[in-house]
C-alpha cells in the first residue's frame, strides 16, 4: 500500500506527534508498505528530501514558524504528484492540515483519514482569541473533507467542542516495547547522577507551561528529602524551573537533564521508582510519555484529564491526582513510595497494559485495517 502521512512538523523536531508519525511509519515500511511523510522544513539547513528509515520524507517549503505552527504553504507543491493509496494527516497544528485537504480537493479521490491529536491552545487573551477563530473559520471544513477521524481516547474526542457529533475511531498512540522495556542496566546512570540511597521521581516531557513541573517542584516540597526528581526534556521553560527549584529550596532534589537523546530516554526512565506527569490542558490528548512509562515497568501517577486518564486504569497501573493541587500530587506519590509491593505491582501492571494496547504491531495494525476499509468503501 501507498501510505502518505502528513505531519506538520517531523524529526529532528521533539514531540509526541512527531514519536508518534515516525514510529508509524518506521513500522509500515517494515511491513512493506510505501510510506511518505510529508512535513514542513521548519528549519532551512533541512533537506527537503532524504530517506530515512525505510521510508522517504519530504519537507514543504515554509515561511516561517510561529505560535508553534509552521506556515508551509509549500505543503501544496510538496504533495502535488505523489501517488497514495492513502492519506493519513495528522492535526495539530493547524494549517498543515487545512492546506492538505485543499489540495485533496483537487485530486481524484484519495481515501483520508485525520487523527486529532488535540484540541488548538493559544496562550493569553489574544491567543484564545486567535484559536477561537481558526476552530470556527478552518476546523469545520478540514474535518468535513476527510473520510474518518480518529482520536487517541474516547473520553477525549466526546469532550472536544470541534469534535461533538462526529463520528469517531478510537486509536492509541504507539509505543516501541523492544525500545521501552524493564531491566534495563543504569547503574553507572545512578552514580553519574548521585541517585545512590534516593528515591526517585521521573517526568519527561517538553518544558513548556501546560506540562505541570512547577506542580511537581511544589509537590517535591511536601516530599521527605531523600526523594529525587529528573525532569527530563527541554523547552522554553527550563531556565524559569531551574531558579524555581532554586527558590522553593529543593535545587538539590532536582536533576534537570535537558540533553537526553530519544535513544537513551528508556534507561533514564529506569532509575524512576514513580512517574510523574501532571500535565493540566487540553494540549495533552493521550499522553504519550505516560505510556512510554508504563512500557518501562514503572508505576504512573497522572492528572485527571480527559484523554490521559483513561491510558491507564486507575488503581491498576497507577493513580490520579486532581489537576494543579501539589498537595493532592504530593498524597498520590507517597501512596507508591511509601508501599514498594504496590508500586511494583502497579508497574507489572503497566507493561501488561502496553503490551496488549499501545505497542507497535497493534496499534498499526488497527490503522491498517481502517485504511483497508478506507480503501474498500471506495
Amino acid at each position: 500500500m501507498r501510505i502518505v502521512q502528513v505531519s506538520p512538523f517531523f524529526h529532528p523536531h521533539a514531540g509526541g506527534v512527531e514519536s508518534h508519525v515516525r514510529s508509524l511509519a518506521r513500522e509500515f515500511a517494515r511491513e512493506g508498505h510505501e510510506v511518505t511523510v510529508v512535513t514542513s522544513r521548519f528549519r532551512p539547513d533541512l533537506p527537503p528530501v532524504e530517506s530515512m528509515e525505510g521510508y522517504r520524507v519530504v519537507r514543504a517549503r515554509t515561511l516561517g514558524v510561529a505560535l508553534n505552527t509552521p506556515f508551509d504553504l509549500g505543503q501544496l507543491t510538496s504533495l502535488r504528484g505523489l501517488r497514495a493509496d492513502v492519506v493519513h494527516i495528522h492535526y495539530p497544528p493547524p494549517l498543515t492540515a487545512f492546506f492538505a485537504t485543499r489540495w485533496l480537493a483537487g485530486q481524484p479521490r484519495i481515501p483520508t483519514c485525520l487523527t486529532y491529536h488535540c484540541d488548538l491552545f493559544l496562550p493569553g487573551l489574544g491567543g484564545r482569541a486567535l484559536a477561537a477563530l481558526y476552530q470556527r473559520v478552518f476546523v469545520p471544513p478540514t474535518l468535513r473533507a476527510v473520510d474518518r477521524i480518529v482520536v487517541h481516547t474516547r473520553s477525549y474526542g466526546v469532550t472536544s467542542t470541534a469534535l461533538r457529533g462526529r463520528p469517531l475511531e478510537v486509536i492509541p498512540s504507539v509505543v516501541d516495547l523492544d525500545w521501552f522495556r524493564p531491566g534495563l542496566d543504569a547503574s553507572a546512570l545512578r552514580g553519574d547522577l548521585r541517585l545512590e540511597g534516593k528515591r526517585v521521581l521521573a517526568f519527561t516531557g517538553r518544558l513548556v507551561p501546560h506540562k505541570g513541573v512547577d506542580v511537581i517542584l511544589e509537590a517535591l516540597t511536601r516530599l521527605p528529602s531523600d526523594v529525587v526528581l529528573l525532569v527530563i526534556g527541554h523547552g522554553p521553560r527550563l531556565a524559569s524551573l531551574v531558579s524555581e527549584a532554586r527558590r522553593r529550596g529543593v535545587s538539590d532534589r532536582v536533576r534537570f537533564c535537558a540533553a537526553v537523546t530519544d535513544d537513551d530516554l528508556p534507561r533514564y526512565l529506569s532509575l524512576a521508582d514513580v512517574f510523574v506527569f501532571p500535565s493540566h490542558n487540553r494540549l495533552e490528548g493521550f499522553g504519550l510519555a505516560v505510556a512510554e512509562a508504563m512500557a518501562v515497568g514503572l508505576p504512573v501517577v497522572i492528572a485527571d484529564m480527559p484523554g490521559v486518564r483513561e491510558v491507564i486504569e486507575p488503581g491498576h497501573e497507577g493513580l490520579l491526582a486532581e489537576p494543579l493541587l501539589a498537595d493532592d500530587l504530593a498524597a498520590k506519590i507517597r501512596i507508591l513510595l511509601d508501599d514498594p509491593a504496590l508500586a511494583r505491582r502497579m508497574g507489572a501492571a503497566g507493561r501488561r497494559r502496553a503490551e496488549e494496547r499501545y505497542g507497535l504491531a497493534t496499534v498499526a495494525g488497527q490503522l491498517l485495517t481502517l485504511y483497508e476499509g478506507l480503501r474498500a468503501a471506495g
